[in-house]
């Protein structure tokens, strides 16, 4: 392991990820948590039309469009506390120093399991995407893809509604956004790796 990589994962371990980066990964956990259960609740519904199930996934639905929002305002508010601050500056430098091969290299003795390992393969862009476009840049275009995700919740509801209303049964809808908010914490809860790099490259 690189200097830079034994630095940054001994602060990890000695302070843990840091905040408020460690709380929005924990939304975009709670994201994929979230499609899981609705997931479950949608079938049992439509095995169980008279049962609680249709009600419970509505309140799923309100909750996971919940925990999107406050992702979305966590990442405003953390936005424009670096632009106040200049320091976005400072990341752009730190990122334009960081060994990603190091880095990546390290994280891949814990997170590799798969053939086509998609956690490091995202952390691989995140740290390729920074150094070519700036970290504001980066985080700019997350809150995009937040934006998407809470999109996606919007039209899977919608289609769940009208499921609801018309008996006829809407396996696309459930299959494409199911899957969506599935991935996001192969990217987004992937954040918190990638700028806690940058926030501890200096020990």
């Amino acid at each position: 392991m690189g200097v830079q990589a034994e630095r940054v994962f001994a602060a990890v371990a000695e302070r843990g990820f840091p905040d408020p980066w460690a709380t929005f990964g924990e939304h975009l956990s709670w994201e994929a948590a979230f499609a899981v259960q609705l997931k479950a609740h949608i079938d049992t519904a439509r095995k169980d039309p008279d049962g609680p199930a249709a009600v419970q996934a509505l309140d799923l639905f309100a909750r996971k469009a919940a925990n999107l929002e406050a992702a979305q305002r966590l990442l405003a508010e953390v936005t424009d506390e670096y632009d106040a601050s200049g320091m976005w500056t400072v990341l752009d430098q730190r990122a334009a120093r960081l060994d990603t091969q190091d880095m990546t290299e390290r994280w891949a003795k814990g997170l590799v399991s798969h053939p086509f390992p998609i956690a490091l393969r995202s952390l691989e862009f995140n740290w390729g995407y920074m150094k070519q476009h700036g970290v504001r840049a980066f985080y700019e275009m997350t809150a995009r893809y937040v934006a998407d995700l809470a999109d996606n919740t919007t039209r899977w509801h919608a289609a769940f509604v009208a499921e609801q209303n018309t008996g006829v049964i809407d396996r696309i809808t459930t299959v494409e956004a199911d899957l969506a908010s599935e991935e996001a914490p192969m990217h987004c809860d992937i954040c918190k790796k990638t700028i806690t790099a940058l926030l501890y490259l200096d020990g």
